[in-house]
């Protein structure tokens, strides 16, 4: 792991540690920012809930083995546990805790279309999750305490993990480099190499990760929309057929032919269209799609007129694909914006900005010509004054 004196470029990351070498930087968060971030109480609460994900991990000893248990959990649940050897786990906080997906703005340069969540684990001393590799990119954000970490310098791709418990622990352990970390430290960790952190005082770790999809997923996902395309969902008809395809033989010009029909299929706007719509979906259920009370496109406008300035929640995801015919289609929570060419503007603003006032729409043209797309970000819950 190498020990950088500050933040890599977004181009140096990309071209030297993207998914190749892990890296720490000392004080990158300022420590104050922690202070509006969730804390143990705000973390025990949402274990306490039905929809939440979360995890409570007891460190093995001489007299125990690793565990894992899953929640919802009880009020009492953390009352027996005692002050040390154990960790609470609780996905997704930055869609329930708004202040601290405000973390994501100190990793604008990260690929968003592609992340999961931020996990956010309280751990008492001793409290570890065991050796283990993970198959997405991190970011160990650490929060208030001190915790140890030791992180493997190669991928591992053949692990062995200890049989028989519910939870991923090397059988031989993280062989690699050491290291204490303390608040606003962060460690980037690329898919399948091995670490380990171990809580050397009361802590809390931010974990901000990112994940791509198997290709058995892209496939099957893709196979779906082109169901919903009847005229575009083409059968193959055995088209150019020869007598080597005789009985039970597909020759390779069959073979090439189904690969083209593949290809071809890939290259369409189409593709782009639902590479969009499927990037953006969320990591988990939410019925907060839209207001209960729908903002009318007049009192929007009166809004910006009065100086309102229309701001993206940070844990938003919205995902941008550029078509063959140069056309740009935004989607959120699976699904495209209506949007046209002309609102390119619009588009490229989202990618970059945070804000939106009347000022910046009357630089792009015509403000009713970005009207109607606004209020459907606003009555979707991607815009918010």
């Amino acid at each position: 792991m190498f020990i950088l004196d500050k933040f890599p470029t977004a181009h140096e990351f990309y071209t030297t540690y993207w998914g190749r070498k892990p890296f720490l930087v000392r004080g990158y968060i300022e420590p104050s920012s922690f202070d509006n971030f969730a804390d143990g109480d705000i973390l025990a609460g949402l274990s306490l809930e039905d929809e939440v994900k979360s995890r409570l991990v007891k460190t093995a000893s001489e007299s125990q083995k690793w565990s894992c248990d899953h929640g919802p959990f009880k009020e009492d649940t953390y009352t027996s546990l005692g002050e040390k050897n154990w960790s609470l786990l609780v996905q997704n906080v930055d869609q329930y805790h708004p202040d601290t997906a405000k973390l994501l703005q100190s990793f604008d340069f990260s690929p968003k279309w592609l992340m999961d969540d931020i996990m956010v684990s309280y751990s008492t001393v001793g409290g570890s999750v065991g050796p283990h590799i993970d198959s997405y990119h991190v970011f160990l954000v650490q929060g208030i305490g001190k915790r140890t970490w030791t992180v493997g310098q190669e991928p591992i791709h053949d692990e062995e993990c200890i049989a028989g418990l519910d939870l991923k622990v090397l059988k031989e352990g993280v062989v690699g480099k050491t290291v204490d970390v303390n608040t606003g430290d962060v460690i980037y960790i690329p898919p399948h190499f091995g670490h380990e952190g171990v809580t050397l005082e009361e802590a809390m770790t931010f974990s901000v990760g990112f994940l791509g999809p198997k290709m058995s997923e892209l496939f099957v996902e893709y196979g779906y929309h082109l169901e919903q395309l009847e005229k575009k969902n083409q059968r193959y008809s055995g088209q150019g057929l020869t007598p080597n395809d005789s009985r039970f033989m597909i020759s390779d010009n069959a073979q090439n032919t189904i690969r083209d029909m593949f290809t071809n299929s890939l290259k369409t706007n189409d593709f782009a269209t639902w590479m969009a719509e499927y990037f953006s979906a969320p990591t988990h259920d939410d019925d907060s799609d839209i207001y209960e009370s729908l903002i009318e496109k007049g009192d929007l406008l009166q809004a910006l007129q009065d100086g309102e300035v229309l701001h993206r929640p940070d844990h938003i995801k919205l995902t941008i694909t550029s078509s063959t015919d140069g056309h740009m289609n935004m989607a959120y929570h699976g699904a495209r914006v209506p949007t046209s060419p002309i609102h390119t503007s619009l588009i490229s603003w989202l990618n970059n900005h945070d804000t939106i006032s009347l000022s910046d729409i009357n630089e792009w043209g015509n403000v009713d010509d970005y009207i109607d797309v606004i209020q459907h970000l606003y009555n979707h819950h991607i815009l918010s004054f």
